[in-house]
């Protein structure tokens, strides 16, 4: 036993002195590595530093610098890792701190970059970049009242002034503060106009003095679409003929117009109603022109973490000039922002059928909707994946007459239905955005329907190319495909369209 002891003294001193001897090695590399870094030469000193932190892996300095070398190269998850190893061997490293909530908010990661940046505000030479990066985390988390007390902080520093007055306005903007926002965003424009941040704060600006988000807004489209199915006539082609159904594929020209307007908004709550009017005009089968009027109100609030909200919707339909039908429609909803990782929206939704002519009578009925949709963020809220599913239930109302022969009962057309859905969005360059969902949906009818099934496909796929501040093309895609075990509903319908819609 009284010989280990040396044994185990010799072994440790080796072992420091090990140490010792890699941690002066990392220290001359990494002195190396900034001379490199400073003369731009960033492979040369990526080289270098790779050698520092291989001779001592927990030399704070050397895994710092190596940071700020993958930023200068564009491999930001590199330097995210490096910054993180550098405050894990130096836990007051706050130089690391700041640099690292930078670099997680400039990859999107608001939640996780909030930490580091309150501990850099340590730094009284960097509380102005640290408040301002971490209101523009609190900004994305919509948490923005703390981000406007940030923002105004980061103000008093000189250097961060103009981004702090620019993100202010942006915060003003977003709280209904139209004095506050115009007066921060006329200073940005004013002192930078050519500046990226002084064109977005023009384009706020032209907004707020067109009255855009104080009170109203006003918009139309024109379209031309091709439907393949436009009565949707069964797939059987011997069913078909037996109904006499023909030119089931036509073109139409569509018109879209209306408006909103903002009678009272506060702080944290406002009202909506707005009125919009359709018509559609075939190519061949004028017998099938649709014009549809749709008044409209909402009341939307924030509720802590919570924004809630009520729609209530009015149609009423007309096939060419003549009364068609009329719906009601109430739903409910609650939204869950989920800061920078995505958003979840759960709905109730009402509606009442009532139609006017006899020989549609059967199809009057409630149907009550429930669903779920979880949309998750890649980065940025206009791309993202989206998940959900709804259960919905059709209850006929039945009037008081007799059925003549050969009509449907209205009961052969309750159904309970189940759907699940999935989507993708995301933005490409030239002001692009790119959209795609799929649905399918089953439905399982009533006991008067003998035995009826339904499966339902569909798919819906759009491009928009905003063309200026209020002109945008589209062009979309919808396509469906029903089969059902009775042959009479089974169908496929294809749309295709392009239009223009212009916003004011």
């Amino acid at each position: 036993m009284r010989r280990v002891a040396p044994l185990v003294l010799f072994v440790v001193s080796l072992l420091a002195g090990g140490e010792s001897r890699a941690s002066d090695q990392s220290k001359r590399l990494a002195s190396r590595g900034l001379v490199e870094f400073h003369a731009s030469r960033y492979a040369e000193a990526l080289h270098l530093f790779d050698q520092a932190v291989a001779a001592d892996s927990r030399d704070a300095h050397a895994l710092y610098y190596r940071a700020m070398t993958r930023e200068r190269l564009g491999d930001m998850d590199g330097a995210t890792s490096d910054l993180r190893a550098a405050l894990t061997a130096q836990p007051d490293f706050d130089e690391a701190a700041l640099e690292l909530g930078v670099a997680l908010v400039q990859t999107g990661r608001f939640q996780e970059a909030m930490p580091p940046l309150e501990q850099a505000r340590h730094l009284a030479d960097q509380d102005g970049q640290a408040s301002l990066f971490l209101g523009i985390a609190q900004l994305r988390l919509d948490q923005t009242a703390g981000a406007l007390t940030n923002f105004q902080r980061a103000a008093k520093d000189p250097k961060w002034n103009r981004a702090a007055r620019y993100y202010q306005g942006v915060a003003n903007y977003r709280l209904g503060d139209w004095d506050q926002a115009d007066q921060h965003f006329s200073a940005v424009a004013r002192e930078s106009p050519d500046s990226d941040m002084g064109r977005e704060a023009a384009a706020f600006l032209a907004r707020i003095h067109q009255g855009e988000v104080a009170n109203y807004q006003i918009y139309g489209a024109v379209g031309f679409q091709y439907d393949s199915n436009v009565v949707l006539a069964p797939s059987n082609g011997a069913i078909t003929d037996q109904l006499a159904i023909s030119q089931q594929a036509d073109g139409r020209a569509t018109l879209d117009i209306g408006g909103t307007y903002v009678p009272w908004r506060n702080d944290w709550a406002q009202l909506l109603v707005g009125y919009e009017a359709y018509q559609s005009v075939h190519l061949k089968l004028s017998q099938f022109n649709i014009q549809d009027h749709r008044p409209s109100v909402e009341v939307a609030a924030n509720a802590g973490m919570f924004r809630l909200g009520l729609l209530g919707r009015y149609d009423y339909y007309l096939l060419q000039t003549k009364s068609f039908l009329q719906e009601a429609t109430a739903l409910p909803w609650v939204a869950v922002p989920e800061g920078s990782l995505g958003r979840t929206e759960v709905f109730y939704r009402m509606r009442r059928r009532d139609f006017k002519k006899q020989v549609f009578f059967v199809r009057d009925s409630f149907n009550h909707a429930a669903g779920l949709t979880q949309y998750l963020y890649l980065n940025s809220p206009d791309r993202y994946i989206s998940v959900g599913y709804q259960f919905d239930r059709e209850d006929p109302v039945i009037n008081d007459r007799r059925l003549n022969p050969g009509e449907f009962d209205p009961n052969s057309f309750a159904y309970d239905g189940n759907e699940v859905n999935t989507g993708l969005g995301w933005s490409l360059p030239q002001a692009i955005t790119a959209e795609t969902s799929f649905f399918y949906r089953h439905e399982r009818y009533a006991v008067q329907s003998n035995g009826r099934r339904d499966d339902e496909y569909q798919v819906l796929a759009s491009l928009r190319k905003r063309l200026d501040a209020h002109l945008d093309l589209t062009l979309a895609y919808l396509g469906t495909i029903n089969n059902s075990n009775n042959v009479l509903f089974n169908y496929e319908r294809h749309i295709g369209s392009l239009g223009l819609e212009v916003r004011f």
